[in-house]
């Protein structure tokens, strides 16, 4: 099978409302790249701070979503933009990502593991040797590599409650779910039964992959569909945690949803500078209560949000 290949960079700031196009033109798959030896660099720089690289993938005869793609990047961004497109087989499809994605640690514990180095003996040390907590994790196509700053502001910030001995969510969901990343993490900081969905089909398969390429015990259940913020789990459970790594775009949406959910505690992430204050006005309207934690990186934050009782 081939697909169509499109590589887009443009500003960082501005790739969330990228994403809420490509989540709702259900495309194959995308992800950022944040290390890519293609792109020049200056010495010592490793990371690409002001514009980000994405690969989006279409199925070779998704001609109209390639048009819609296209219009949409020079309409919105006319002379901060490059792209181009190609044809790849499955093979090349499926392999592209691993060539950008190697061990790292987020946090004081946490270790992000590609699942086929897993039983690398050096990996293996990397964690080990520091009493680290690992995760390992085939991203896919799945929005979930771990270097995107929102999935590690959430895992540092949980690594950190775990630290202080604050970290008290048995029951827990994950809203857009991705790669699985955050519900793995949960589950090895200590949450035991965790919910998640996410629109995107393969972002379910590579969720229930991952988990499975993860040991846990018994005690911890996982369960993951294909689904909108409207599934009727979200609100019929009740949750000591609801962890959303989405955009504003979608978040505002589906706000009302997130309202009649049952938890007192929301991490969001996924926020941009811009539509912080607008989206903590929109959690005041909808689930009033308080701001307990705010961190930003490059723009992005993770706010944890503590609803009235």
């Amino acid at each position: 099978m081939e697909y169509r290949e499109i590589k887009v960079s443009l500003p960082k700031e501005h790739s969330d409302i990228l994403y809420a196009l490509l989540d709702e033109l259900q495309v194959a798959g995308y992800y950022e790249i944040l290390f890519d030896g293609e792109s020049p660099k200056e010495p010592n720089q490793g990371l690409i701070k002001d514009f980000t690289n994405i690969r989006i993938y279409l199925l070779r005869e998704d001609i109209e979503k390639e048009l819609q793609i296209l219009i949409f990047l020079k309409a919105n961004f006319p002379e901060q933009l490059s792209f181009e497109t190609r044809f790849i087989e499955t093979r090349d499809y499926e392999e592209a990502y691993k060539e950008y994605y190697k061990p790292f640690s987020i946090g004081k514990k946490i270790w992000v593991i590609p699942t086929w180095e897993k039983n690398e003996p050096k990996v293996i040390n990397l964690w080990k040797d520091q009493d680290g907590i690992p995760l390992f994790i085939n991203p896919g196509v799945a929005f979930g590599t771990g270097h995107h700053e929102t999935t590690k502001l959430i895992l540092e910030y949980l690594d950190e409650l775990r630290e202080k001995d604050k970290f008290a969510f048995p029951t827990v969901a994950d809203l857009g779910t991705g790669s699985g990343i955050l519900s793995i993490g949960l589950a090895k900081l200590g949450s035991k039964k965790i919910f998640a969905l996410d629109i995107d089909p393969n972002a379910v398969k590579a969720a229930w992959s991952n988990w499975q390429d993860n040991d846990f015990t018994k005690e911890i259940s996982f369960r993951v569909e294909e689904s909108g913020l409207d599934h009727s789990l979200c609100f019929e459970s009740q949750f000591d945690l609801i962890i959303a790594n989405i955009t504003f775009a979608v978040l505002s949406q589906n706000i009302r949803h997130l309202a009649k959910m049952k938890s007192k505690r929301f991490i969001f992430s996924g926020i941009i500078t811009e539509k912080k204050d607008d989206f903590i006005l929109l959690l005041q309207s909808h689930l009033p209560g308080k701001l307990i934690h705010q961190k930003e990186w490059n723009e992005w934050w993770v706010l944890d949000w503590e609803r009235n009782a």
